[in-house]
């Protein structure tokens, strides 16, 4: 179950960072944000990580925090040489998305399974 204080949940996949955002700004301490906005910049760092997913299933609403939080990180991972999807987003998240063009740099899947598909190559497919 996740931690309902946490404003991101997160998983390290081979080479894959996976960030799963709980909510919107208004839901946590701003400290918080700030705090774990500033972890997932240093995460991205570890060197078997390239690719960024972010998973949107859990919100139905994202503001310019979040999203600010969010673009560092995959810009970073650009920097690096990686890659940065998006999935599972509402229809209400896919029109913020829209309406800012994040999907011109990252592109937007309907699924996980679709997302991974893009950033973490099966096993002997490298």
């Amino acid at each position: 179950m996740p931690d309902p204080t946490k404003v991101f949940q997160i998983a390290r996949l081979p080479q894959t960072l996976v960030i799963v955002p709980q909510g919107a700004t208004l839901k946590f301490q701003y400290t918080d944000v700030h705090l774990e906005s500033n972890e997932l910049f240093r995460i991205i760092d570890e060197p078997q990580l390239k690719n960024v997913l972010i998973d949107l299933g859990a919100v139905t609403y994202i503001d310019s925090i979040i999203i600010s939080s969010l673009l560092r990180v995959l810009t970073k991972s650009r920097q690096l040489g990686g890659k940065g999807v998006f999935c599972c987003a509402s229809s209400e998240v896919q029109e913020v998305l829209s309406c800012i063009q994040i999907g011109r740099l990252w592109p937007l899947f309907e699924t996980r399974e679709e997302a991974l598909a893009e950033v973490e190559p099966e096993e002997g497919a490298e």
